[in-house]
């Protein structure tokens, strides 16, 4: 007799470089929801190593190594995660950068929740909707709990449908083709649920200036167009604004309570010829989502 099993095993996707301040608050999480981790370390020189040494079996299951060529390889990282979709031992993966946590659309339920629930009806992958948080000026989330603290956001939506993050591996679905963001193969079963992507972009002025204002991406992800927004970064753009339109609070007691009413297709550096869209249009998919 086979018994059916209640608890899918899932395994995180995670291709860092120097994102120490971003993992000591992730990786537990994570290991909270028993979602195992698998870390492409990009030759990372800050204090990443030890903690993957703290917490190897909890939730990482590995190191792989990705050697660093000078810039930042959107391409390598997804084809070196595509790869290892093909070794691992998972009923579902998560595709997810360091800066991010993925989590249930309700108060109260988990992102293993929502993998759980879409399974269960049928469905092969979540899609997932971007909230960024943003520091106020002169603040520093960097040594603190970003998650629970920090909590000014936009709503960031290019379009809809545009962060499809964790899918199941008997599918064969692959996200390499554009970007990470969508999924492609047969039987593409997305489950209508959107889900939470909280983007905590950067954590402090000073750490927006040493993320963006030096990095360099690889020519051929450029050549296919990707990485457009960021190409054109100064000290004065990355600034962060006192105050915006597209700017939004979290209430401390109601932390899951997100508004799609104010939605942008830029990110805060590119704000200053951005209009505020009528919030008609999205009041609907509010509703739907709570």
């Amino acid at each position: 007799m086979t018994l059916k099993k209640d608890t899918l095993s899932i395994c995180a996707l995670i291709a860092v470089r120097n994102e120490f301040q971003y993992l000591r608050i992730l990786l537990p999480l994570l290991a909270g929801q028993k979602i195992d981790v698998v870390i492409i370390d990009n030759e990372s020189t800050d204090k990443s190593r030890e903690l993957y040494s703290a917490l190897m079996g909890k939730p990482i299951l590995a190191v792989e190594s990705l050697p660093y060529r000078g810039f930042f390889s959107l391409s390598e990282q997804l084809s070196t995660k595509h790869t290892l979709c093909k070794t691992i031992n998972h009923d579902w993966v998560i595709h997810q950068d360091a800066d991010e946590i993925l989590e249930h659309c309700k108060p109260g339920l988990t992102l293993r929740d929502a993998i759980q629930e879409a399974d269960r009806h049928g469905y092969n992958a979540l899609n997932f909707e971007e909230f960024v948080f943003l520091p106020e000026p002169g603040s520093d989330y960097c040594s603190r709990n970003y998650y629970s603290e920090l909590l000014r956001y936009y709503f960031f939506e290019p379009h809809e449908n545009r962060l499809n993050r964790a899918w199941k591996l008997s599918s064969q679905l692959s996200n390499t083709a554009v970007g990470g963001h969508n999924l492609r193969g047969n039987n593409l079963l997305i489950s209508p649920t959107n889900h939470i992507l909280r983007h905590y972009i950067v954590l402090s002025q000073n750490h927006a200036r040493s993320k963006y204002l030096n990095r360099s991406f690889d020519p051929q992800c450029r050549a296919k167009g990707w990485h457009r927004n960021r190409l054109n970064f100064n000290k004065n753009n990355l600034l962060l604004p006192q105050r915006s339109n597209f700017l939004l609070y979290l209430n401390k007691h109601a932390p899951k309570i997100f508004s799609r009413t104010k939605p942008t297709d830029k990110h805060f550096w590119e704000w200053k010829k951005q209009k505020l869209p009528n919030p008609l249009k999205y009041l609907s998919k509010f509703f739907k989502n709570r």
